[in-house]
């Protein structure tokens, strides 16, 4: 989809906060979406509103030309055209956000895919289904790169260290290159973030309420 599964979102700002990049490419940034959320939450969160004060150089990569709106221009540049060759040209990037999109590969493209962003990232940070469809819809019909050609699972991740994450209707891979490992295993959810956002949320919440009730002098 020229979109993410909303599902995705949490998760992806959780890791996004936590690993505090300072570029990003978006393999596949489809309509721009997560250029929006980079923003957000990588920028005005702290207080980064404008742009030249802004620290993270955000690139995307998109086949499909007619995605070309607005938010493409919260990117520093969005390049039109193949994204293994771009992957391969040489630049670096502290992340490889790649959110349902390796999907849309047979399996030896997609392959080569994320064997491109390991090399040329410090971190990939995937999303994709845990079950096949093959759908056609009015998407898939506008655009013949929407159409799902594979299915991804743990065994796909041998060769990296990192995590893998089940989210519901789809699970996330946070990896780094890591030659003759198994790779990850699948985790819930909540095993890896619940707790600590729980935890998080109730320390701001108290922290809120202190701030309300303390005396004005």
């Amino acid at each position: 989809m020229p979109f993410c599964d909303p599902i995705n979102v949490p998760f992806v700002v959780s890791e996004l906060q936590r690993l505090n990049p300072r570029s990003v490419i978006d393999v596949g940034c489809g309509m721009g979406g997560w250029g929006v959320v980079i923003r957000e939450y990588l920028e005005f969160w702290y207080g980064r509103l404008e742009r030249n004060d802004w620290h993270v150089r955000v690139e995307g990569v998109e086949i499909f030309e007619r995605y070309r709106n607005p938010l493409w221009e919260l990117y520093d540049r969005v390049h039109v055209g193949d994204a293994l060759a771009f992957l391969q040209s040489g630049q670096r990037f502290d992340i490889g956000l790649c959110c349902d999109v390796i999907e849309h590969f047979r399996k030896d493209d997609g392959r080569r895919l994320l064997d491109a962003m390991l090399d040329s990232c410090d971190t990939v940070l995937l999303t994709t289904p845990i079950s096949f469809w093959d759908e056609v819809g009015v998407v898939q019909q506008q655009n013949a790169h929407q159409r799902h050609l594979s299915l991804w699972g743990e065994q796909d991740f041998a060769g990296t260290t990192g995590k893998l994450v089940e989210l519901g209707s789809t699970f996330a891979a946070v990896v780094s290159k890591s030659p003759n490992v198994h790779g990850p295993r699948m985790q819930k959810r909540y095993d890896d973030v619940g707790l600590g956002l729980l935890i998080r949320a109730a320390v701001r919440r108290v922290r809120l309420k202190v701030s309300h009730s303390a005396p004005i002098s």
